[in-house]
This record gives structure tokens, C-alpha cells and sequence, in this order.
């Protein structure tokens, strides 16, 4: 009897084996069947601009790299969050991303989102990717943060530039300071600009400019550096009396800053990056206007967006730690850039801006 249970208790002990050897295989394949990507940016509220035609964008790559076979036989999947560009919306998704749907990769177009995880990101020992703002500081936050982008400090170069060639001596800023990012690109201004500069902040959603206005009706010009609500300060600005030059970025290209400005922001300055003309820039528009029905309206935060996740791709097929592989991508062909790209020392990738002008709704380059 005590051998014949013995061999039971054996049998079963081999049954639970078998079981848990094909469980543990199953398991390693279910965690290789796709690659998983988060994406984490603003796809609500007053800068939505900023994410809604990227998040397309790496739509339109995960789509390619899928459709020829994926990453070494592996699927991509993207994992998308909507963080309203707010720091403590990024930093819970990010952990959702990382703690719940088990991603180790994540392309992130909140600037201070992308602070605000980077040291979490490498004991996550997760790579973060920024396609929209790229500077020294934000790719040496971690070891694990990387960015290809247009280069901050390129903005306020060109806006200060203009203003200096116009002999212009007093200068209101008014920018958004709910984010780390528009403060950095007024410090770079006032540092860049010859005249003197008032500066005011304002908080995401002001709706009322007026009182800082009236402050600077007379100035030579103003920089608005923001989102959707400078469209109303344009409007406030001009039923004032001001009649300067307004300067910003490339955020009064979008549709809603337009129509909150009820046509003041035709004729503003602004930096801008515009794709370049090329058979793969072509394509990849033809690709977003059937699926959006309309072109990108914010290039800088479209094509960059592609090339990160192919970018991402390229460096998963090494079979190596990932930021290691990100580093040995040398002369990679991007869409951004006419010229091979490759990450510097801190993991960035630059992209400088230039002076464009807002006209019928449109940007248009200024030679």
C-alpha cells in the first residue's frame, strides 16, 4: 500500500511538474508574443495640439513595422495615455504603463512628465524617448531618457534674434507656467534678448489677460509662450490698443489658438520647424491624411514622433540592453533630419527651428 502510493504521489508529482514546465513556456511566450510601447502625452485640453497628430504618427510606424513582420518576428503594441500635459496625470499613467501593462519603453511628449519619471525610469529600468522638446538637461536627467526633437534653446534663439535685428527695447513676455517647459524657453530669451524684458506668468486655463496686458500696451513687441489660451491674449492684446509684434512658438498653428484669437494672431512671428520636402516625408503625409483626413498641424511634434518608434525598432533588433542599443545606431536615416542622425553623448538628437510667420492661417517660412 505504501508503494503503491508512493508511485501515485509520484505520478502526480510528475503530472504537476509537466504542468508547470508548460505553464512556465506558455508564460515566456505570451510575454514575447508583442513588443509593448506606451505612449504618454496630451490628448484633451489646451495643448492637445501637442499630442494628437504625434500619437498618429506613431500609429502610422507601429502599422509599418507590424506589417513587415514586426521586431524580430514580434509585434508591436502601443499603448496609448492621455496625460492632458499635467506632470502628476504623466506620472500615473507612466506607472500604469510600467506596473500594470508591463511596458518597458515609453514615448513620452511631457516635458516635465519626462523630469518627473526619469529617475524612476531607471530603476524601472524603462527608456523614455521625448519627440518633442530635446535639450541637454532634459536628456541628462537619467541614463534611460533619450530625445529626439527640435531643440529648445533654438526657439527663443530665433524669436530673440528677430526682435534684436528690429532694435526693439522693451519686450513683454507672458508665459505658461504650469510646466517646466515654456519657463526654460523664457529664461533663454531674456538671456538671448539686448532690450529689457517684463516677464508674467500664467496658470494653464487664464482666461482674463487684461491686467497684464494694460501693463504693456505700449512695449515694442510680445512674446506669448503657450498653448491655446494665448489665442485670447492676442485678442485682449488688440482690443487694447496694442499694436506690436506678437512672437511665440509653434503652437499658434494650431486651429482652436487661431480661433480663440478671432484673427489677432495673423501676422505673428513665431519658431517653427516645417518637415523637408523628400519622397519619404511625402509618403508618410499621404499615410496621415487617410488616416486623419487632414496634414499634421504641428510637424514638430508629428515626424519626430515617427522616428522614434522606428528608431525604437532598429535598436530591439540588437537583442541588447536597449539603451546600450540606442547608442549604437550610428548614421540612422531619419525622416526629421536630411542628414544621418545619431544620439550624442546624452542621448539627444537636435532639431534647430527658424522664424516663420503666421498668414491665413498658415505657417510660411521667412528667408
Amino acid at each position: 500500500m505504501y508503494v503503491s502510493l508512493w508511485v501515485v504521489n509520484m505520478k502526480k508529482t510528475k503530472t504537476v511538474m509537466i504542468f508547470f514546465v508548460a505553464l512556465l513556456v506558455l508564460t515566456s511566450c505570451s510575454s514575447t508574443e508583442t513588443v509593448k510601447v506606451g505612449w504618454i502625452g496630451p490628448l484633451t485640453g489646451p495643448s492637445a495640439v501637442l499630442g494628437t497628430d504625434g500619437v498618429t504618427a506613431a500609429e502610422i510606424a507601429v502599422a509599418e513595422i507590424n506589417s513587415a513582420g514586426g521586431i524580430n518576428g514580434r509585434q508591436i503594441e502601443l499603448l496609448i495615455e492621455d496625460d492632458q500635459y499635467n506632470t502628476q496625470k504623466a506620472v500615473t499613467v507612466y506607472n500604469k504603463l510600467v506596473n500594470v501593462d508591463g511596458v518597458d519603453i515609453v514615448i513620452m511628449s511631457t516635458y516635465s512628465g519626462v523630469f518627473a519619471v526619469s529617475e524612476q525610469a531607471v530603476e524601472d529600468e524603462v527608456v523614455v524617448i521625448d519627440p518633442l522638446d530635446c535639450n541637454d538637461q532634459l536628456a541628462g536627467s537619467s541614463k534611460t531618457v533619450f530625445c529626439i526633437a527640435t531643440d529648445s534653446e533654438s526657439i527663443a534663439q530665433v524669436l530673440a534674434d528677430d526682435a534684436n535685428s528690429k532694435n526693439f527695447s522693451t519686450i513683454g513676455l507672458i508665459y505658461w507656467n504650469s510646466d517646466a517647459f515654456m519657463p526654460l524657453v523664457k529664461d533663454y530669451f531674456v538671456n538671448e534678448f539686448k532690450g529689457k524684458v517684463q516677464t508674467e506668468a500664467y496658470l494653464a486655463g487664464t482666461q482674463d489677460f487684461r491686467t497684464t496686458l494694460t501693463k504693456m500696451s505700449d512695449f515694442d513687441a510680445l512674446v506669448l509662450l503657450g498653448y491655446d489660451e494665448t489665442g485670447i491674449a492676442m485678442k485682449q492684446a488688440r482690443e487694447l490698443g496694442f499694436r506690436g509684434q506678437f512672437y511665440t512658438t509653434g503652437t499658434v498653428t494650431s486651429p482652436s489658438l487661431q480661433e480663440a484669437s478671432q484673427g489677432a494672431a495673423e501676422g505673428t512671428l513665431f519658431a517653427f520647424w516645417s518637415a523637408p520636402e523628400n519622397e519619404k516625408t511625402n509618403r508618410f503625409t499621404e499615410l496621415f491624411v487617410a488616416q486623419k483626413g487632414k496634414k499634421p498641424i504641428l510637424d514638430l511634434a508629428t515626424y519626430p514622433t515617427y522616428d522614434a518608434v522606428k528608431i525604437i525598432a532598429e535598436a530591439i533588433k540588437k537583442e541588447k540592453p536597449l539603451r546600450d542599443a540606442l547608442f549604437e545606431i550610428k548614421d540612422y536615416q531619419s525622416m526629421s533630419v536630411v542628414e544621418p542622425v545619431t544620439f550624442d553623448e546624452n542621448g539627444a538628437i537636435k532639431i534647430s527651428e527658424t522664424l516663420f510667420v503666421l498668414e491665413d492661417g498658415k505657417p510660411n517660412a521667412i528667408n
